[in-house]
């Protein structure tokens, strides 16, 4: 169902439509080529626009003018009126201005002589099209975490690898530390942006996603899952609601810590071993690291055999002196079920995650459903840690070491100048660091659920499309304003003047009307001019009869309100004016 339904177009001609509209394709409907038209050549449409809102403009004022003429004239024989009258009246029937009226009947006819101008502008406003967003409801395909019998932890033998599909939209794997590795390595180095803004971070696909921020473990659906609204005619946006995983990530230097490295009997050979916070006293940890003595080695260990699976899982590394600033810390990752926002700009290729606030949560969502209840995916997602830092290291380095230590020199750009520690900048990278890690490996699972194993279920999602509002809402509202109110005078003065029924033949803006009608009753306009000394023509009072003549006379008459005396008398200083 939509909603909000504006006509759809290309929002931006650079981004939707393309250089040189398709008018021909059987994929355009005959409205989406003229939009398409009008976004490709915007100032032929504009000008197009203007004109056509000068017309509308034209075809107004020509109404309010020939309504004033029809009026006028039917009054004109039956009362009296000045010569200064009958010139103002000329005057709003053309419009035009006539310089020999009185000052105020200038002034009125300059202000109506530009209201073709205001209106067209008024009506270039409303015709106008403007950038709008409509909306439409529609269903997106999100990973089900209701079975979990393929999130396990792989051993790292070539054969013995999880279920793995490759494809255009790129490498999906349940064996995610080992398959992915590259791509998290990647993702490690770019955790602490250099310049202290949000980070952007490729989604670890080919779908040439990017995410703002953090992913939060969500939204794999982008690209993957989503043909279904990327089809749909303009859409620009869509955002829907997942649940995931919020990890939490704690580091501090524990200086107790006994995982440590040990040297074994072949030179080349070192185990990483001892307790973790949660390991199980009976099953310490131990991996086997090689090197070229134990200076260059990052070795990283989570607890195999924790002493409960729960949300929070540890993290400790032991390292060599050439990563002496790593040795000895220890990161605490809690796991905690959020509900999240998702925003995906298909034209920019972006996807936005934001976490639900709980308050913000209706009744019946609360508490935010655990996709996790037994902590398996917590487990094989922290699990993945180990393998990666020993797949990692190598015989006189350690890559996993240098992409913690390229977050933490990083971060310690940013924040340049600040009042941080060393410690501090060092925890906070590596936080940084897990943090983005742990995240995208969270993808990766939600990934191979879409596209391995197909596990996956339905989710409403909000559609936004690029849309055509014709005009500004103010100016449409005014332009309907101002036609109502003049077909509203046109209806009650039509009524008032018994559709002007009376109207005489004689039209005083017909020069050749008026001619003959002042020469056949001009004797006593003379005559009033001449006792007058013609001292002021425009307060000549005339009125309009038929007589014997079809287009009649215009002859001189008195205003109702000049008594006998004061027509007599031409030396009178009294003037008389008539107004409309």
């Amino acid at each position: 169902m939509t909603t909000n339904p504006p006509i759809q177009l290309l929002d931006r001609a650079s981004s939707i439509c393309p250089p040189h509209c398709p008018f021909g394709s059987e994929h355009y409907s005959p409205i989406q080529r003229c939009l398409c038209l009008a976004s490709s050549r915007q100032f032929i449409f504009q000008t197009a626009v203007q004109i056509f809102g000068a017309i509308l403009a034209a075809i107004e004022v020509f109404a309010l003018c020939r309504l004033i003429n029809l009026t006028t004239r039917i009054r004109f024989t039956q009362t009296p009126v000045s010569l200064n009258v009958l010139g103002f009246w000329s005057a709003l029937s053309t419009p035009s201005t006539n310089f020999g009226l009185p000052f105020w009947m200038i002034t009125v006819t300059v202000l109506f002589g530009n209201l073709s101008a205001v209106i067209s502008a008024l009506w270039t406003g409303a015709l106008t099209p403007a950038d709008a967003i409509g909306t439409q409801q529609s269903s997106l395909l999100i990973p089900d975490w209701s079975d979990l019998s393929l999130i396990k932890e792989y051993p790292g033998q070539i054969d013995k690898t999880g279920l793995t599909i490759r494809e255009t939209k790129g490498y999906f794997t349940y064996s995610v530390g080992l398959g992915l590795l590259g791509s998290l390595l990647s993702s490690i180095n770019s955790a602490s942006p250099i310049d202290g803004r949000v980070r952007d971070h490729p989604k670890l696909d080919n779908t040439r996603y990017n995410y703002h921020g953090r992913s939060y473990g969500v939204g794999a659906s982008a690209g993957l899952s989503d043909d279904n609204l990327v089809t749909i005619p303009h859409a620009n946006n869509y955002t829907f609601n997942e649940i995931g995983l919020d990890a939490s990530v704690d580091c501090i230097y524990n200086t107790s810590s006994q995982f440590v490295l040990q040297l074994l009997a072949q030179t080349t050979l070192h185990a990483a071993r001892g307790l973790l916070p949660d390991s199980n006293l009976s099953a310490p940890e131990y991996s086997v690291y090689v090197g070229r003595g134990d200076d260059a080695i990052v070795s990283l260990g989570v607890a195999a055999s924790p002493t409960a699976y729960t949300a929070k899982r540890y993290m400790a590394i032991a390292a060599g002196n050439y990563y002496r600033n790593l040795d000895k810390v220890q990161c605490a990752v809690t796991f905690n079920p959020s509900l999240f926002n998702v925003s995906v700009d298909i034209q920019g290729r972006n996807i936005s995650v934001s976490k639900v606030n709980e308050s913000e949560l209706s009744l019946s969502m609360r508490p935010v459903h655990n996709i996790d209840p037994h902590h398996n995916i917590t487990h094989v997602v922290m699990r993945q840690l180990e393998l990666i830092a020993n797949d990692l290291t190598s015989y006189y380095r350690s890559t996993l070491g240098d992409a913690f230590n390229a977050s933490i020199s990083d971060y310690r750009t940013s924040v340049a100048g600040g009042n941080l520690s060393e410690t501090q900048i060092v925890m906070k990278g590596m936080e940084n660091a897990v943090t983005s890690l742990v995240d995208d490996i969270l993808v990766a699972y939600a990934s191979a659920q879409l596209v391995v194993s197909e596990f996956r279920k339905s989710t409403p999602v909000l559609v936004q499309v690029a849309a055509l509002r014709v005009g500004s809402r103010p100016y449409v509202i005014t332009s309907a304003v101002i036609t109502g109110l003049i077909a509203l005078l046109v209806i009650v003065e039509g009524f008032r003047m018994r559709w002007w029924k009376d109207l005489p033949s004689f039209d005083y803006q017909d020069n050749r009307a008026l001619i003959a009608g002042a020469s056949r009753g001009g004797k006593g306009i003379a005559e009033y001019a001449e006792r007058a000394e013609c001292k002021d023509l425009g307060r000549v009072p005339v009125i309009w009869r038929k007589g014997q003549w079809d287009h009649g006379e215009i002859v001189f008459q008195p205003m109702l309100d000049d008594s006998k005396e004061d027509i007599e008398d031409t030396a009178s200083d009294r003037t008389s004016v008539a107004w409309i």
